[in-house]
């Protein structure tokens, strides 16, 4: 979120082409900035500067969620909260499979089917 281009964080044109004309495109490059740096590149006072700090702090946070919406969606559609390797054990102890979205995912399933297909077979990760 933080490679957000500020024109999409709702500052004015004329601030963001000034902000550019210093290399600061991103909300990434305007949050890493002081408050006096940002004062003189933007060239508004102390109080107008804490706003638009606010203003692109809040356009490039991820939406709030609580952990109850998060268990709240994985109770309506329990499938898409794990992915299966396929072997009920394995499932079983993992209380359904590898959690989605975790980075294990693909690394996981890689070494499953390395264990599960004979060597004779030429598995490779082009193969899957």
């Amino acid at each position: 979120m933080a490679t957000k281009k500020l024109r999409r964080a709702g500052l004015s044109q004329e601030l963001c082409d000034r902000l550019s004309r210093h290399q600061i495109i991103t909300c990434r490059d305007f949050l890493c900035l002081s408050l006096l740096e940002l004062m003189k590149v933007t060239g508004k006072s102390y109080w107008n500067v804490q706003k638009l700090l606010c203003k692109v702090s809040l356009a490039c946070a991820p939406k709030m969620q609580t952990a109850y919406e998060m268990k709240m969606k994985t109770a309506i559609n329990p499938s898409s909260a794990f992915l299966s390797t396929t072997l009920n054990g394995l499932d079983k102890a993992l209380h359904g499979g590898v959690a989605c979205g975790s980075l294990t995912e693909v690394k996981l399933i890689f070494t499953v089917f390395t264990a599960v297909v004979p060597k004779g077979h030429n598995l490779s990760w082009g193969s899957i």
